[in-house]
Parts: C-alpha cells; structure tokens; sequence
C-alpha cells in the first residue's frame, strides 16, 4: 500500500459504513469506528450523544502504539488486540493492515467469544474494501502517469 493520504470514495464509505453498521447491530454495540493509526476517525457508526470520537479515536491509537512498545519489550512482533473491560462499558481496539484499527464500544455483559468472532470476521471484511480502494487507486495512478521517454525521444520530440 502506497504512504498517500486515504481519501474514500462515497461508494467505499458505504461500503464500510454497512459493514460497520451490520456489526453494531449484532452485537448491539453503542459505538464502532474505523480510525487511522495516526488517530483520525475515518467512519462511524453509533450513538456519537455521549462519546466524543476525536478522543475516542485519538487515545485508542496511542494505546495500540503503547502496546506495540509493551509487545516489543516482551519479546512478541506485535498485539494486534486490545480488550479493556469496564462495568458498564468494554472496548475492543484491533490493528487493521497496520494503516487502520477498529475500535467497538460494547456493553460489558456482552460474550467476549462473540465479540472477538465478530470483530475478526469484520476485520477481514474491511481489509477487503481497503485493498480493492487500493488497488484501484493504483490502477488509476499508473493510467494517469505521465508517459516515460528516453532521452534520444525527448530531443526528437523538442526538436534537438
């Protein structure tokens, strides 16, 4: 994957936002967002009244960057999921193409087994729609490229 901005188009943003919307509905979780690793809430589905996802989606990155850290000095490549329960709420934060996470708020009496089944089915799914962004970004990249001449067909071309 290219190091470009990510810049959806409205018919991806749909895309995830239904993936993300069927998976906030099964689990009847409160609040699903997909983020950059940089902290940028890239789409939301859920009640946003009572969480503010700028911190929600800013903090959550930092904590899987810390976690890295923590994976690091223990000796493992990586964590790609957290899981921090509370009594009311529990969050789950998981690694995405290590561009992007998602990140669910869920009730804590929710089936942890079922949380994490129906985060990594979602997961895939998302890195689907990423990859086939990617792919035709590229493939609209290199369509638009500028053509490439030899230094012999630039001084023909210029009249040299």
């Amino acid at each position: 994957m290219s190091s470009k901005a990510f810049n959806l188009q409205e018919t991806d943003f749909h895309r995830i936002e239904a993936i993300l919307t069927k998976m906030q509905r099964e689990l009847r979780a409160e609040l699903v967002l997909l983020i950059s690793r940089s902290g940028q809430p890239i789409v939301i589905s859920g009640s946003t009244e009572q969480i503010d996802c700028t911190s929600l989606a800013s903090l959550a990155a930092a904590n899987l960057a810390a976690t890295d850290g923590l994976a690091n000095i223990v000796g493992e490549r990586e964590f790609s999921v957290l899981v921090h329960q509370g009594r009311k709420r529990s969050l789950f934060i998981s690694d995405l193409m290590k561009k992007f996470s998602l990140v669910l708020v869920f009730d804590a009496l929710a089936s942890s087994g079922l949380v994490r089944y129906k985060c990594k089915r979602t997961t895939q799914l998302l890195e689907d729609v990423i990859r086939d962004f990617h792919k035709r970004m590229e493939s609209e990249d290199s369509a638009l490229s500028p053509p490439q001449f030899s230094d012999a067909e630039l001084e023909e071309l210029l009249g040299e």
